[in-house]
């Protein structure tokens, strides 16, 4: 992916008016502050609108490639495809490693990481991908995070590392004490669906809201930010499952379950005035990134609007809770394809 980085002062260009938060809903550990942008200009869709409409998702015609998927849009409509969003199928489970804008009626070929290291299905070749009922956790997600921002200032496409991914996956399995015979992270979440329904009981979607702030245990842990409500609706339940997952591992003890005010509007505040940089996109728009004060991550922008926006602590560990042991696992077998 070509560089060609443009510097501009901060987020706050491309937003018509500021990002704001309402008041948190509140699951034990887990906090989450609906967030609320300006009215969207740009029209998309997410995949699992229009996967109804005929979009789909394959592995490669002429080989498949672990960390490649294509993407068929023969709807009239530009698709948005949300970085860390799981699709399940095919010859293995992937997440895509940045947010990609899909254009209409067009084919493009995206970047994605296994999230199954034990499965390598030839098999199952020409079939399509389903949405997940998750996206992947904050956690790993801001794991791939830095590794894409890394590769991107290297000169190269926005990529995580691969080996990285499967060690996470591998390393969050064993903590929460699921065993799955493929490595899956889709397996984790199965493992724990009952813990994690209360919290999607608890998180509610408001109206209007195109975004959310998560705090655990009182601490940032991501934002996410799409400029469509109904976009952002249609990925609030997977996203929601990937908080809660992090929020499990902070522990069944007593907690202050008072949301940290303070915190969240510090955070926002951080990252409307971190300072980006502009790089070539995949598909429709330009690839956004920043790393400044605490706070880091990556959007898309169209025109001058932002149109996707998800951000991390830059302070934190790369992976897990604070406190969370490292286990010493063997990962299991794997085929690699490509």
């Amino acid at each position: 992916m070509p560089s060609n980085p443009v510097d501009t002062p901060s987020l706050r260009q491309h937003l018509s008016e500021p990002l704001s938060l309402g008041e948190p809903d509140v699951h034990g550990p887990l906090a989450v502050f609906p967030l609320f942008g300006p009215a969207p200009r740009l029209a998309y869709v997410s995949f699992a609108q229009a996967r109804a409409a005929g979009l789909s998702i394959k592995e490669l015609e002429q080989g498949a490639s672990v960390n490649d998927l294509l993407v068929l849009n023969p709807t009239d409509q530009a698709v948005l495809l949300y970085e860390g969003e799981e699709v399940l199928g095919a010859q293995q489970n992937r997440t895509f490693d940045v947010s990609v804008l899909v254009g209409a009626r067009s084919q493009l070929q995206v970047p994605v990481s296994c999230v199954e290291a034990g499965r390598w299905d030839g098999s199952r070749h020409d079939e399509s991908f389903s949405p997940a009922p998750q996206a992947a956790y904050p956690a790993l997600r801001r794991m791939k995070n830095r590794a894409a921002s890394e590769s991107v200032s290297a000169g190269r496409a926005p990529r995580a590392a691969q080996g990285a991914v499967w060690d996470e996956v591998a390393h969050k399995a064993a903590r929460m004490h699921v065993a799955s015979p493929t490595g899956a992270m889709n397996d984790i979440y199965d493992g724990r669906r009952d813990r994690l329904a209360e919290f999607k009981g608890a998180v509610r979607l408001h109206e209007g809201q195109t975004g959310a702030l998560v705090l655990i245990d009182g601490r940032p842990t991501v934002l996410d930010h799409v400029s469509r409500a109904e976009v952002f609706a249609a990925l609030h339940a997977p996203l929601v499952q990937g908080y809660a997952l992090d929020a499990l591992e902070a522990g069944d003890g007593p907690i202050d379950a008072t949301p940290n005010q303070t915190a969240a509007d510090g955070f926002l505040e951080r990252l409307l005035e971190a300072r980006i940089t502009e790089h070539d996109g995949i598909g429709l728009g330009r690839d956004v990134r920043f790393a400044d004060t605490g706070v880091a991550g990556a959007g898309l922008v169209a025109g001058d609007e932002l149109v996707q926006l998800s951000a991390f602590p830059d302070d934190a560990p790369d992976t897990g809770t604070p406190d969370a042991p490292r286990a010493r696992i063997r990962r299991p077998s794997r085929r690699r394809g490509g």
